[in-house]
């Protein structure tokens, strides 16, 4: 492994049995993500952890977009399509991407909560993890968190990330000081929770994936 590179991670379609994952495209996204995000508590509680949102409007959505998403190369984020109706139902980001090191972390993910606990949900974070350790050879998948975030604290455990520790008041966030939670997935543990995947996404063995990956 000595002086190997890695190539940053592609930029396109990632194809799934439940979604599709489009790189994000705000003219032709923001309307529907803005509605999947917006309009009721519920819907609005999936920014409570996020660094910015809600928005007044889908132009102040889509204004932040192209600002903040679109005009860089970190973070790549795609739009979330549920395959069967076609429709925009949340997003999701590789950032701190570092190909001299073979690491990437996986954030900016939210959902509209019609879908949470789902496999929609799940497959996402799967076929990016594929991407970057089956297609990039990627040896180290980050998962970061405000440690005050039970529900992205167990969807990491969930997947199979392993926690590193806690980076006490690591950020300044809407006021407050912020304790970051780590966790990552290295090359060595993917072959495992890739086959845990599998089994909780295609096949129909009635048991979780926070089992599968426990036991």
């Amino acid at each position: 492994m000595q002086n190997r590179t890695w190539q940053p991670p592609e930029f396109l379609q990632l194809n799934g049995q439940f979604v599709t994952l489009k790189p994000l495209i705000p003219e032709r996204d923001v309307d529907t993500l803005y509605a999947a995000s917006h309009g009721t508590p519920e819907k609005e509680a999936i920014w409570n952890y996020l660094f910015y949102g809600p928005f007044d409007s889908p132009s102040t959505m889509k204004d932040w977009m192209e600002k903040n998403i679109v005009s860089k190369s970190d973070p790549l984020t795609w739009t979330v399509f549920e395959n069967l109706t076609n429709t925009q139902v949340g997003i999701l980001a590789l950032l701190a991407i570092a190909p001299n090191h073979g690491r990437a972390e996986i954030g900016h993910v939210w959902f509209t909560p019609s879908v949470h606990k789902s496999k929609i949900n799940t497959e996402s974070q799967f076929l990016l993890l594929q991407h970057l350790f089956d297609h990039h050879s990627y040896r180290r998948v980050e998962w970061k968190c405000n440690s005050l975030n039970h529900a992205s604290r167990t969807t990491a455990t969930r997947m199979g990330f392993i926690y590193e520790g806690r980076f006490r008041q690591h950020m300044f966030v809407r006021g407050k000081n912020r304790d970051t939670d780590w966790f990552a997935m290295t090359d060595k543990e993917w072959s495992r929770c890739q086959s845990n995947f599998e089994k909780w996404l295609y096949s129909h063995d009635n048991i979780s994936l926070m089992e599968l990956n426990n036991s």
